[in-house]
């Protein structure tokens, strides 16, 4: 289930899936600690192991204060009514970023995470234009789209940080190009948001 199904299926009971809370929140989170994986809860859910550079589904939780857990280190997260966040367990910290949300379920989101020091990254269909530009360390910014097919590239400036296989991107789901630091280098990877049933 793609990460807008429950927005517009507060106002319109199941048509999109199950009903949520008018006062729900949204969070999930990113390995971008453990290249062997990394074991993750969120509030009172499931544990999950985590690959490096990949995220949970989505989580509804009550807005206000949150624990994640990240590897046995439990920490408190606060989130408002309506907001969707990803938590980021790093090597030395936890940090939040505050997604984009898509509303238009007619087209797709498309999002791209510089989830390192590198001071800015683009995102570019490869041998064509650019899609989401100057994202700087530690955020995010995404951009809606029509259904595509394409190869996307991650560039900092002249240089090709990394490039993703071939792929439909399609409408009514929200895409997630995250970029993390790995031990050999950046390392780019596809997700495709979800919710967590």
């Amino acid at each position: 289930m793609a990460v807008w199904a429950l927005t517009p299926s507060l106002g319109q009971g199941d048509l999109y899936g199950p009903s949520a809370p008018p006062d729900a929140a949204w969070v999930r989170a990113v390995n971008a600690e453990a290249p062997g994986g990394l074991g993750i809860r969120i509030g009172d859910g499931p544990l999950e192991s985590i690959a490096f550079a990949d995220a949970t589904a989505y989580r509804l939780v009550a807005p206000g204060e949150v624990t994640v857990d990240l590897g046995g280190v439990v920490t408190p997260v606060t989130v408002e009514a309506g907001a969707f966040v990803t938590v980021v367990a790093t090597t030395d910290s936890v940090r939040l970023i505050e997604d984009s949300v898509l509303v238009d379920v007619s087209r797709g989101l498309l999002a791209l995470y510089n989830l390192t020091d590198l001071a800015a990254l683009d995102l570019v269909v490869a041998d064509g234009p650019a899609v989401v530009e100057n994202v700087a360390p530690w955020h995010q910014a995404a951009v809606a789209i029509a259904e595509a097919e394409a190869v996307l590239e991650v560039r900092s400036g002249d240089a090709v940080v990394g490039t993703l296989d071939v792929r439909v991107y399609e409408r009514a789901v929200a895409h997630s190009v995250i970029v993390v630091e790995g031990p050999d280098g950046p390392l780019v990877r596809y997700v495709a948001a979800a919710v967590a049933e």
